[in-house]
């Protein structure tokens, strides 16, 4: 076996599990050694029946004295059973839907058996464990078991069995890091890392390779950013002078108080812009601090030199809320136009014109292109071909992390006045805690936005148990009887078994059949075309709609002042970033607003991330709690990956590890700027280095 087999070709594979494996990106058989677990399950400490105690995790050697695999027809499952003697006392272990395990256990065979301790009416219980013989038995429990991500229609017992067969491959693995990193720096070999990350001996061992495994996904994000910052260096911007009468006018205008945090970071723009190196400026918000008047601002004063800005948007509904947003700031005194694959509109002079047609939509864009239209919003349609800007100076992208770098590069190719590269301002909603966001966007300058406007109200959180739901859509009956209206977000659009969530489809029929029967009951998400979302949102915007059950396509832009009521079906399926947004969807008006989360399974570690909701409204404090409870990765989202490397090891807490990583890709770039001469350290960069390219 060799690294570039297939992983599919390996033994004792159905085609179910072929399936899962190309879903899970799994192709090779290093696709297979490099699919890292995310945790382990510690069986390392011994353990004899009689010290066995309720809800303790086990791990005890054992005979099995008899066993038996039943029907229940009450649980409607397969029930398998065993009775296990260590000399020190019995236990029964049991499994269910597991009717196999009789022919893999024997009777008066010794085993290790590894689980949870469960009470029951009949005595102590051990529940599903895992299990094997010492050795190289392919089940057998090592003593920190890897836990794997999963794709439906593969379980843990087999990706197991695949990556245990998989590790003689390892040996072929080829060394990117040089001697002096490693040493410098106290860190193991790759191939070393890569065997004990899957099945550690001992805890030393694993926290060696994670450190080993976190240590690459640094230097390669550090590689990244810089080489970006090298390649942008030489280019140059139009310098975009600051108009202190149009912008002080505008402000003046606005019908709110800017907070500090929003002076701030608009000066922090329109001084990058007045350079003549292009910006790159990140705005870092929590929900509800401003971001989209910062960007009008920057937008104003670029209008006022007689130059475009464009503002992209990942989503019809969110470009078509901004559209609607800077109409209202900017009143009578700027042309806008909005540019998506369903809509083309523009609006002068306070009144708004749809585009329809090949021909209307064509006029539109040669407005667009002889500069007589300042600001342009749109989604990705944007970059597509037949649209062309003027004099181009500034492109601010919302939500950024949704989108690819090529994206990005191809809008601001399109247009730039004199050629020149436009200045570029990145938003994102989702409040990233600061460590992380200088080593994800290094290559960027941070604004954060963390104060809030001294109106908005702070929403009231609960997570609500099954036995509180009745209570609460009591609660939400009379916020609708008093003319209010609520949002019930959930996971899925359809059902799935498998899951076991709920989804909008199912949950639809059934509010609108027996919990808000009165009202009517909207149903939105992202399978449903341009026309029909507008037309859901239209009748929720103007009150017509007093229920709107979506997906999470309401994250992010819709703004209903009259919406005091968030629902979160399935909230523990969710980051606490992610939450945090869907609570800023309401509380956007006069009327004390509310959130309710509906979590669908219980635990301690479920309950203490929710109880964080209630506890805070600090966006940043949450995303600080969500990035060490779930990772970088919840956090940022998977879009990430088409601009910078994921972490999937790393913590971006680790201060220490990246200021080495740090050290480490400044001596690689000082003596390879192209890292060139490295031809595995350049395979192992690969991509991200490209990515690069297109700065």
């Amino acid at each position: 076996m060799n690294l570039t087999d297939p992983a599919a070709k390996m033994r004792g594979l159905s085609a179910r599990q072929r399936s899962a494996l190309d879903a899970m990106g799994i192709v090779t058989v290093r696709d297979l050694l490099f699919h890292f677990p995310f945790r382990h399950d510690d069986f390392s400490n011994l353990a004899s029946l009689a010290e066995l105690q309720s809800g303790a995790e086990a791990t005890i050697v054992a005979k099995i004295g008899k066993m038996r695999s039943r029907r229940s027809f009450r649980r409607r499952m397969n029930v398998t059973e065993a009775e296990l003697d260590d000399g020190t006392g019995t236990i029964t272990a049991i499994w269910f839907n597991q009717p196999y395990l009789t022919k893999y256990l024997k009777t008066g065979e010794t085993y290790r058996f590894a689980g949870k301790v469960a009470k029951t009416k009949f005595g102590l219980r051990l529940s599903n464990p895992l299990y094997g013989s010492e050795g190289g038995d392919s089940r057998v429990v090592n003593p920190f078991m890897p836990v794997y991500p999963l794709s439906s229609g593969i379980s843990q017992h087999v990706l197991r069995r695949l990556v245990r067969d998989a590790m003689p491959a390892a040996e072929d693995l080829e060394e990117h890091l040089s001697e002096d990193i490693l040493d410098n720096h106290g860190l193991m070999s790759l191939q070393d890392a890569v065997r004990s990350i899957h099945f550690p001996e001992v805890g030393k061992e694993r926290d060696e390779a994670i450190r080993r495994l976190a240590f690459d996904e640094l230097l390669r994000l550090q590689l990244v950013v810089g080489r970006t910052k090298k390649l942008r260096a030489g280019k140059t911007a139009p310098a975009v002078p600051f108009d202190q009468t149009a912008v002080s006018e505008f402000v003046a205008s606005l019908p709110f108080t800017l907070t500090g945090d929003q002076k701030r970071a608009a000066w922090e723009a329109i001084r990058d812009m007045e350079k003549g190196a292009p910006m790159h400026r990140l705005l870092d918000g929590d929900v509800g601090s401003g971001k989209t008047a910062v960007a009008a601002i920057a937008a104003a004063d670029a209008a006022a030199a007689g130059y475009q800005t464009v503002i992209m948007a990942p989503t019809e509904i969110l470009a078509f809320q901004h559209f609607k947003t800077l109409g209202m700031l900017f009143g009578r005194k700027m042309k806008l136009a909005l540019w998506t694959n369903a809509y083309k509109r523009s609006r002068s002079g306070g009144r708004e014109t749809d585009c329809k047609g090949k021909a209307a939509a064509a006029r539109l864009a040669a407005r667009i292109a002889d500069g007589k239209i300042p600001v342009i919003v749109g989604t990705h349609a944007l970059v597509e071909k037949g649209l062309e800007f003027s004099r181009l100076a500034l492109v601010v992208i919302d939500e950024q992390h949704r989108f690819g770098v090529r994206t990005r590069k191809l809008l601001c190719g399109k247009g730039a006045a004199g050629g020149l590269e436009p200045h570029l301002l990145s938003m994102t909603a989702t409040p990233i805690p600061r460590s992380l966001a200088l080593t994800i966007y290094g290559d960027l300058d941070l604004s954060l936005l963390k104060e809030k406007p001294k109106d908005r109200q702070r929403i009231t959180t609960k997570v609500v148990s099954p036995r509180g739901r009745e209570k609460a859509y009591g609660f939400i009956r009379q916020q609708l009887a008093a003319g209010r209206q609520a949002f019930v977000v959930c996971p899925l659009i359809d059902k799935s078994d498998m899951l076991g969530v709920t989804s909008v489809t199912e949950e639809h029929e059934r509010l609108k059949r027996e919990v808000f029967a009165d009202v009517e009951v909207g149903m939105l998400h992202g399978r449903m075309s341009a026309a029909e979302k507008e037309k859901v949102m239209g009748r929720f915007r103007e009150g017509e709609c007093a229920v709107l059950v979506s997906t999470s396509v309401v994250e992010v832009g819709v703004d209903v002042p009259n919406a005091t009521v968030m629902c979160v079906e399935g909230a523990d399926r969710f980051g606490l970033a992610q939450l945090h947004q869907f609570r800023g969807r309401v509380g956007r008006g006069e009327h004390r607003s509310y959130c309710f989360l509906f979590p669908a399974s219980e635990g301690v570690t479920v309950r203490e991330r929710l109880l964080a909701m209630e506890a805070t409204d600090d966006g940043f404090a949450l995303a600080e709690k969500d990035l060490k409870m779930r990772g970088p990765g919840d956090l940022l989202g998977e879009e990430q990956s088409g601009h910078f490397p994921a972490l999937r090891m790393a913590s971006a807490a680790d201060m220490g590890l990246i200021r080495d990583a740090r050290e480490a890709a400044q001596k690689i770039l000082e003596e390879d700027p192209d890292i060139s001469k490295n031809s595995a350290l350049r395979e192992f960069v690969g991509d991200s280095v490209e990515a690069a390219h297109l700065e």
